[in-house]
């Protein structure tokens, strides 16, 4: 038999963090205009030279000169330093520093020395053209970038650039025979960039040069709002935000945290992947009293940096985390003279001297604004702009084109985001739902995000109706989106006689950057078939990537060409959503959510305080309904179907009302994907049949067992959590509050317990750890009732409906604890009741009805026969139609190659390999 390889394979490419050198221009700021002028001459003829282009280095301050080489710069609003640069065809571009106070500026002649480089002829040939295609992407990536701003920006004359080759070198060197001619529409800015040198190799890359800028027209409003948007977000992590924040002594205002080496530790190369296990070992905070003074010019100031600077920017999520416990940029600078001289826009005067890693050298030409961008005139971002950054793209993909009733449908999906450092902070949950005619839900899976892929299958009934089905999947946050962020992918299921007519055969894609190989080209039946994945990019470098791989029998399961496959389905697709506030009607989902209605004995929906107990395992969490009555559980973590209780009390302590789930909303039936056209005879013998291996066979009902034990009481006051550091009793309780929150000001030490202002507007009351404070992350801490973890409220909430006379005593540690995970990192305030753990939770239970929640659906495991293992039934036929189904294939970083093995059928012909995923 033979194989054929179908490969469709989306590439993401990360960019390496580097550092980027730039000269850029720094000025002061004075409350009237400058100007500059002068003329521009040939240095051997004295001729002037007319149309020669003057600007201010990384400006839109520009012009040209006249026919008589006469320029005049007007309207500099801000005196300074600056570079002024002139440049000319054929003659050495000019760069010189000038002090532009509140006149006029007269510098007279300036004299251009003709260039002796002549051009050399360039033989342009086939082989060379796809060598230059293929330095000519890197080259782009490395200056441009690789983000949505870059994909929007364009290099207008590519031709001009040249990659000479260096011998003995592993540098990549670019040089450009004119100025780049660039279209920025990400932020709306046309630039000439005069590229002196640019060089890059594995540890990095320079590139040196002059822009000018000049902002594009447009009379699009929508589009100048976008502009003005991306301009702020490119400067909201910038070096410039940073040092302007610190002028202005609002750096944690901003969204900065500063750190730097404890003395002693300044040579240490290694340090632990977690930011918090170091702080206070090898890193401190950095004192920043006395940071910035005035320089002797007005509007220069002194930055004093000594040693390195370590920024954490806690406004914006990193795409590759520093810190496995720190979700923010980290970057790290250095003065090679211990100051920096800014403006009071945050632009270094001396740049040559600053070294940036980390997050802040990571933006390249795409990213980078004119000196003279105003942040402050920028208006408020929004929501009809900034939601495109939050979108969840969804792609299936499917063992096979079309099935029959009793099959399994194998599947993987695959989550594209409008913006990539947002993957850890979005939807954890994912709806599956395969819908038949008369738009029933036929099955329906719900199912756990993990870095943004999901998998399971749904095995179909043999007494399904044949037709056209659909496969949908979603997030409930992607709702917000509209429909069509709802993916809908249409599945044929045939009659068990109907046979698609093999009039095509699959189409053999040339595709560089994917290799599939067998280890022979031929196989008997049952025997091992060797499969090998390479995956490179276009410079040959190996790639690591997540695949899925579906093998079918080619003759069984005819492919259908028409098909959309990952690449025309997983890209973003175009938002339409509007929306002025970020109160979307789908929140985000971080675990299982259900929602109720809790009804009073008068069958009224009403507000009450209501304890819901998980029953397997025991968790009990506190919610209070609203005045209709709704309450909401959210981000819970179980699998298959989990028993709740939901119980309220009134004044005696007396239980009252019932509770009703609330059923999920889902997406309208709006379906207008057409199924696929299939050539279908009628073959009167039936095309399938259902191994074992793909559909298992019911399972066993074991018997009964019932474990019997004694409960032993253990006499001494044993914490779960370890000895605490401190406890008071019920006899020391003040009941006369009324509530239990009033009574704990000032009784723990260590345990602050205080007001403060809710970041949502008004005034809440907070408890946290003076440990926690002094780490700069005052989390509040954990609650439990009976050492039975408490959620589904803040801590505050759920003590100011306790009633002081029913607690035994009560216990606190700051100590963290792996047995309560992140959510004691905060420290453990442990109630204790009269009634003991036991009689609480059979109170919890007592004369309430339960609710059944349906968790996530545990994946299962594709099977095969292995022909290698003796005890294999090898009795028994093999017709098998997916020969093979693998959703996690991994390709190796260092190699790009996975290899995967499976057995032949009984059944000679054509297998059928599809490789779908990302890098």
């Amino acid at each position: 038999m033979t194989i054929y390889s179908s490969r469709t394979i989306l590439f993401i490419f990360s960019a390496a963090l580097t550092i980027a050198l730039f000269s850029l221009a720094t000025f002061q700021s004075l409350a009237q205009s400058g100007s500059i002028k002068g003329r521009v001459l040939d240095s051997k003829t004295l001729e002037p030279l007319p149309f020669a282009n003057v600007f201010l280095n990384n400006t839109t301050i520009g012009t040209v000169t006249d026919t008589s080489g006469n320029f005049l710069l007007k309207n500099i609003n801000q005196a300074g330093i600056y570079e002024l640069v002139i440049s000319f065809v054929g003659y050495e571009s000019v760069k010189i520093k000038v002090t532009v106070g509140t006149g006029e500026l007269n510098r007279g002649a300036l004299r251009l020395i003709p260039s002796e480089v002549e051009l050399s002829t360039v033989e342009v040939k086939g082989s060379r053209d796809k060598d230059w295609e293929r330095k000519l992407k890197r080259f782009y990536k490395i200056f441009m970038g690789d983000d949505k701003a870059a994909e929007a920006s364009t290099i207008i004359n590519p031709w001009v650039i040249d990659f000479p080759d260096i011998e003995n070198s592993n540098k990549f060197i670019a040089t450009a025979s004119a100025p780049l001619e660039i279209d920025n529409k990400a932020l709306g800015y046309k630039i000439v960039f005069y590229l002196s040198y640019f060089a890059a190799d594995s540890k990095g890359y320079i590139i040196q040069g002059n822009a000018r800028f000049k902002e594009m027209e447009t009379r699009d409003e929508n589009e100048r709002l976008r502009w003005e948007a991306n301009r702020k977000l490119s400067y909201l992590h910038s070096s410039h935000h940073l040092f302007k924040s610190m002028i202005e002594h609002r750096i944690k205002g901003e969204g900065f945290r500063l750190y730097t080496d404890r003395p002693g530790s300044e040579n240490v190369t290694f340090r632990a992947p977690y930011f918090y296990q170091e702080l206070e070992k090898t890193v401190m905070p950095y004192d920043t009293t006395a940071m910035v003074t005035p320089d002797k010019l007005e509007g220069i100031f002194r930055i004093a940096i000594k040693g390195r600077l370590e920024v954490h920017y806690h406004k914006e999520r990193a795409a590759i985390r520093t810190y496995r416990d720190v979700a923010f940029p980290v970057t790290w600078i250095k003065a090679n003279r211990n100051f920096i001289l800014v403006n009071k826009e945050g632009y270094e005067l001396n740049p040559a001297d600053v070294v940036i890693s980390g997050a802040m050298s990571t933006d390249r030409i795409a990213r980078i604004l004119p000196i003279d961008y105003k942040p402050d005139q920028i208006p408020i971002i929004e929501e009809e702009i900034s939601l495109s950054h939050f979108q969840e793209n969804i792609y299936v993909h499917t063992d096979k084109p079309y099935y029959y009733p009793g099959e399994a449908m194998w599947f993987k999906g695959y989550i594209n985001y409008g913006t990539s450092t947002w993957r850890d902070s979005l939807s954890r949950t994912a709806y599956v739902e395969l819908i038949g005619p008369k738009d029933k839900i036929t099955k329906s899976k719900i199912l756990k995000i993990d870095s943004g892929f999901f998998h399971a299958d749904f095995i179909l009934p043999d007494t399904l109706t044949p037709g056209s089905y659909y496969l949908r999947a979603y997030t409930n946050f992607s709702r917000n989106f509209g429909d069509s962020m709802v993916y809908v992918k249409a599945i044929p299921v045939l009659k068990i006689t109907d046979k698609v007519n093999q009039d095509q055969l699959p189409l053999e894609e040339e595709d560089n950057s994917i290799i599939i190989t067998t280890d022979k080209t031929k196989y008997k039946p049952r025997e091992k078939i060797t499969l090998t994945v390479q995956l490179k990019d276009d410079e040959g470098k190996p790639l690591a990537s997540s695949l899925s791989v579906s093998i079918t029998d080619g003759t069984q399961v005819i492919p259908l060409l028409t098909a959309p496959g990952i690449h025309t389905e997983y890209p973003l697709k175009e938002i339409h959503a509007k929306s002025d506030k970020y109160t979307l009607p789908f929140p985000i989902e971080y675990g299982i959510n259900f929602s109720g209605r809790f009804f009073n004995n008068e069958n009224k929906p009403t507000k009450a305080m209501l304890n819901i107990l998980q029953m397997n395992p025991k968790s009990l969490m506190l919610t209070q309904s609203d005045d209709n009555g709704m309450f909401t559980i959210s981000e819970l973590s179980f699998y298959d179907t989990a028993m709740f209780t939901v119980q309220a009390s009134d004044e005696k302590n007396k239980a009252y009302g019932k509770a009703e789930l609330v059923a999920r909303e889902i997406p309208a039936m709006n379906f207008k994907h057409s199924a696929y056209p299939l050539n279908i005879i009628d073959a009167a013998t039936a095309q399938r049949l259902i191994s074992e291996y793909e559909v298992p066979v019911d399972s066993r009902l074991l018997q009964e067992v019932v474990v019997k034990g004694r409960k032993e009481v253990e006499a001494k006051d044993v914490r779960t959590y370890g000895k605490p550091d401190y406890v008071i009793k019920g006899k020391d309780i003040n009941v006369a509050y009324g509530n239990l929150l009033f009574t704990l000001p000032g009784k723990f030490p260590g345990l602050i317990v205080r007001q403060a202002s809710d970041p949502n507007g008004g005034i809440r009351w907070v408890i946290y750890s003076t440990r926690t404070l002094s780490l700069g992350l005052p989390r509040e801490v954990l609650l439990t009732l009976n050492d039975v973890a408490i959620s589904g409220n803040n801590p505050v909430d759920i003590l100011a409906n306790m009633d002081p006379s029913t607690v035994e005593s009560i216990a606190y540690t700051s100590k963290i604890n792996v047995l309560y995970g992140s959510q004691g990192q905060g420290g453990v305030l442990s109630i204790y009741t009269k009634a003991g753990p036991s009689d609480a939770i059979n109170a919890a239970t007592k004369n309430f009805q339960f609710v059944k929640v349906p968790g996530y659906s545990a994946p299962r495991k594709f099977r095969a026969p292995d022909y290698d293992d003796q005890q294999t039934d090898v009795s028994k036929a093999d017709y098998r139609s997916t020969l093979y189904w693998n959703p996690e294939v991994k390709t190796d970083s260092n190699t790009g190659i996975a290899t995967l093995s499976f057995f032949a059928s009984d059944l000679s012909g054509r297998y059928h390999v599809v490789a779908e995923g990302v890098t």
